[in-house]
């Protein structure tokens, strides 16, 4: 499967460097939970998360990829797939395809992810392409928008895009 989707090289590594002279790297850390009692509850009404199944699951999405994307260079820390995890509401397949998609993401597009800071990304947020509403929604999130105007430019190929003013106020 590996080969089939050209997943075998992801370009840099996300590990970290080795320690010492050709020594083992140190074991990742041991995930601890930093959700508070009511995100955990909200985790498990909409993700299925489970706090006694959260570490079988993960090793599960490891195991997965251990073996199906042997040749694939990733970080396997619990924290680290817990993020794909949770994306797909811990169904094991979506979230080892939405890793694959990861990284098939960094090395098509290296340029974004290297040196990834707000301050590389400034000029996107201050052309008003990304605009978060002032109010949150009912539930207290708050919303992003895009906004990229009446035409917008994406590989060389120009979009027109008719936006609309949001009707519901909150």
């Amino acid at each position: 499967m590996a080969e089939e989707n050209g997943f075998t090289d992801v370009g840099p590594l996300e590990l970290p460097p080795a320690v010492g002279n050709g020594f083992p790297l140190p074991p990742p850390p041991i995930y601890s939970c930093t959700l508070t009692p009511e995100l955990v509850a909200k985790a498990r009404e909409e993700l299925q998360e489970k706090p006694e199944w959260r570490l079988r699951d993960v090793q599960a999405l490891r195991d997965m990829v251990l073996k199906e994307q042997p040749n694939l260079r990733t970080r396997l820390d619990d924290a680290f797939l817990l993020r794909f995890l949770r994306a797909r509401k811990f169904d094991y397949d979506r979230a080892l395809q939405l890793l694959l998609n990861y990284h098939a993401s960094r090395r098509t597009w290296p340029e974004v992810f290297q040196d990834l800071r707000p301050s590389t990304v400034k000029h996107v947020l201050d052309s008003g392409f990304l605009t978060v509403l002032p109010h949150p929604d009912p539930q207290g999130r708050y919303v992003l928008c895009l906004q990229p105007g009446e035409s917008w430019c994406l590989h060389g190929q120009v979009y027109s895009a008719e936006v609309q003013q949001p009707t519901k106020k909150w």
